[in-house]
């Protein structure tokens, strides 16, 4: 078994930093970056983690790196307060033996979401680059969905087991429909776009939207999922077009 730290970065996280930290009990440390909260974060904090450090925020991939680069290990799992470690995914890092870890830069996992206490299958697998050597991997520099990237790409694994995404939140219908917080992240994306040569044409406007729903509702097969999975194939079309745009409006 390699000595893992995991690495949380949050801020007022009250609400789901508990399970969280719960969730990587096994771990050799648990090390917490806050980025300067005014909730019962730091108490909580205090109390599980063997190390707690306060930095101010640098950005999503930033802020993440140097959490990783404070960790007494260099086998780092990424998690975010909000999410917590499956026993069965846990358990398959712990059983990574010499060998398999002398190949391997980055391990991804499936994360599965939870909105409004109810699983969504229509955003799954979803797989992360959680698990790293932090010395043998290259952080993306995207703007919100920070990635980690292997030396090489056959220097990769696929654990069994998941990260679970709000599980175990507070947030209801209020965050569900986030308007301000939506602009934020979005306007954010689509900077980044435009500052890499994507440009927003009256097609990506009209279709991208459709395609979507569609995608959401019918291929990832949210339509089992009745009314709520209507609701997020609502979501992601609405998302995309606020996206695009904020694209064509930079």
């Amino acid at each position: 078994m390699p000595r893992v730290s995991v690495v949380i970065c949050c801020a007022n996280a009250a609400d789901t930093l508990p399970a969280a930290c719960a969730s990587a009990a096994w771990a050799d440390e648990l090390l917490i970056v806050d980025s300067g909260s005014t909730d019962a974060t730091p108490e909580i904090a205090r109390a599980h983690a063997d190390r707690y450090l306060v930095e101010p925020w640098r950005g999503y991939s930033a802020q993440k790196a140097f959490a990783a680069e404070q960790a007494a290990n260099d086998w780092v799992f990424v998690l975010d307060a909000d999410e917590e470690i499956s026993p069965d995914l846990a358990t398959a890092i712990q059983q990574l033996d010499d060998a398999a870890l002398a190949k391997l830069d980055v391990a991804y996992m499936r994360r599965r979401h939870y909105l409004m206490g109810l699983p969504v299958r229509a955003w799954s697998p979803d797989y992360q680059s959680r698990f790293i050597h932090r010395q043998r991997v290259r952080w993306s520099d995207d703007a919100l969905h920070e990635n980690r990237l292997p030396s090489d790409k056959s220097r990769t694994l696929r654990l069994p087991g998941c990260i679970l995404h709000k599980r175990t939140s507070d947030a209801g219908f209020s965050d569900y429909f986030s308007g301000r917080r939506m602009d934020e992240r979005l306007l954010m994306v689509a900077e980044q776009m435009y500052d890499r040569g994507k440009r927003a044409r009256w097609i990506d406007l009209a279709l991208r939207p459709w395609f979507a729903f569609v995608k959401s509702y019918v291929f990832k097969l949210g339509c089992l999922d009745g009314a709520f999975g209507y609701m997020v194939a609502q979501k992601s079309a609405w998302s995309t077009q606020l996206k695009y745009a904020a694209l064509w409006a930079v």
